[in-house]
């Protein structure tokens, strides 16, 4: 067992919205390189579908790195986690200097395998600071940890501005648009056909100097970690866990709980993030106006998901989360309609622009306000249920990237609109549900223990503060537990 768990030395009581400022930062800088690159796989790596397949690889090992995610991090700590995960971004990000399905096939599994561990370690990390803040503030959960949450993936958005920018000002010189007259842009693209998207690929060169400065980014989020990064208090669940108790309790929380009912409304945002990075890319950016103007685009998306995590997180409390996601769900349903209807041409640069900018508008409420919701609505089981959501949304991403391989784009979009209105409807009936039986949506309790009040309250657990600095016992752990040096 870790230092860091047993025995923590310092705590961020009082300090939470610097620490998760710290975490953005090192989420930023690693992920302004693997959004970047992820954006032009299946753009420069199409021979033999290298580029999807590997996508599909890599959220297919998320699935299992999801169910054993608590367990995993109670082992090796939040922090620790991260610090891995960095280098496992770093491994991958090489093995694109020579993409083969020797080379990056094997680091996408591994990027994957660290991947659910890494987005369960970043929810956990936002939601204790938040829980924290509200144990001495007493503000409202919901608006503490919309603020977070906000604060968190505003950053993170904002990472599609400077990856994308540097991908398309390196490639666009000496880059042409489609080369291949009759290929088949738009929703009429399908994987099989003879006459399928054929875009023209960048030299090699520019394609080294573009990953080296995507290099830089993933050591820089390495250092930022391991400097800067508070480490974070456990919680009583998972100083208790084990792997057993790990994988049963995300089948348990699943199927005895509201989860259930939430899991397609979960997969729609991680399908719709697919389509983005796989499908629009190709079909409606690179086959009408050039590969080199995949970054631009994406840089455009990504300006509008920061404006719009930072916009809506502080609206949120004064809206709520219902209008929010309704909205968000409107505009995005009709942007799918619209690319079920629209086949674009090179003069149709301005509206390949336009609907990423509309498209970033929702993904800031999805991205900001879901994850508001899992821990609001699962405040005593914080671990199993957010690995249950960085789960079922890698799932989402799989089965988008493995359809990429066999399924026409049309039949792709009729069954993400399908989900999104599935999704919907069974959300609604959670909210109406947790609205009618739950009498308290405020959680006061325990920042260790990640525990609702009442929770606290029945176990006796004292609230950790700065005055009282934390025991070897602290928690739910025996006192009778030796200490650990």
């Amino acid at each position: 067992m870790t230092q860091e768990y047993e025995q923590p030395k310092l705590s961020f009581q009082g300090k939470e919205t610097r620490s998760c400022g710290v975490l953005s930062a090192s989420f930023f800088a690693a992920f302004t390189a693997y959004l970047a690159i992820q954006n032009l796989q299946s753009s420069i790596n199409q021979q033999a579908g290298l580029g999807t397949i590997s996508l599909s690889v890599q959220y297919a090992c998320i699935i299992f790195s999801g169910v054993c995610a608590p367990a995993v991090i109670r082992w090796i700590g939040v922090k620790n986690t991260l610090i891995i995960s960095w280098i496992c971004h770093a491994i991958y990000t090489g093995s694109n200097f020579y993409p083969a399905f020797f080379t990056l096939i094997p680091s996408s599994a591994l990027l994957g395998t660290i991947s659910g561990f890494l987005w369960t370690s970043q929810s956990i990390y936002i939601t204790m600071c938040s829980f924290s803040i509200v144990s001495y503030t007493k503000q409202s959960t919901y608006n503490v940890l919309s603020k977070l949450n906000g604060l968190f993936f505003t950053i993170y958005e904002t990472t599609q501005i400077p990856g994308n920018l540097v991908s398309s000002l390196v490639l666009q010189t000496g880059t042409h648009q489609n080369a291949t007259e009759e290929a088949v842009c738009g929703p009429d693209f399908c994987p099989s056909a003879s006459n399928g998207t054929d875009v023209a690929i960048p030299s090699m060169d520019k394609v080294y100097t573009m990953l080296g400065i995507y290099l830089a980014f993933d050591i820089i989020s390495v250092a930022i970690t391991v400097f800067f990064l508070p480490p974070l208090p456990k919680s009583s669940w998972s100083e208790n866990t084990t792997l057993t108790g790990s994988l049963s309790s995300l089948f348990v929380t699943l199927f005895t709980s509201k989860m259930i009912f939430l899991v397609p409304f979960i997969m729609y945002q991680a399908v719709e993030q697919a389509v983005l990075w796989g499908d629009y890319t190709l079909s409606y950016i690179s086959c009408p106006v050039g590969v080199h103007m995949v970054g631009f685009v994406m840089a455009a998306y990504g300006t509008a998901t920061a404006i719009s995590a930072l916009v809506f997180s502080r609206v949120a409390k004064y809206t709520g989360r219902i209008l929010l996601f309704s909205a968000a769900a409107v505009s995005q349903g009709g942007l799918f309609i619209v690319l079920y209807l629209w086949t674009p041409t090179p003069a149709d640069t301005k509206y390949i622009f336009m609907l990423p900018v509309l498209w970033g508008m929702g993904e800031g409420i999805w991205q900001t306000q879901a994850n508001s919701l899992i821990a609001l609505l699962f405040p005593d089981n914080k671990e199993p249920a957010f690995a249950n959501f960085v789960t079922w949304k890698a799932i989402g991403f799989t089965i988008t990237f493995v359809l990429s391989e066999f399924v026409c784009l049309r039949a792709k979009l009729i069954f993400v609109l399908s989900l999104l209105t599935i999704g919907m409807v069974l959300y609604t009936g959670v909210e109406i549900y947790w609205k009618v039986h739950d009498k308290s949506h405020t959680v006061t309790g325990d920042i260790n223990s990640g525990l609702s009040s009442k929770a606290v309250s029945e176990e006796n657990i004292p609230i950790l503060t700065d005055a009282q600095p934390p025991a070897s016992n602290y928690g739910n752990v025996d006192k009778s537990c030796p200490k650990t040096d």
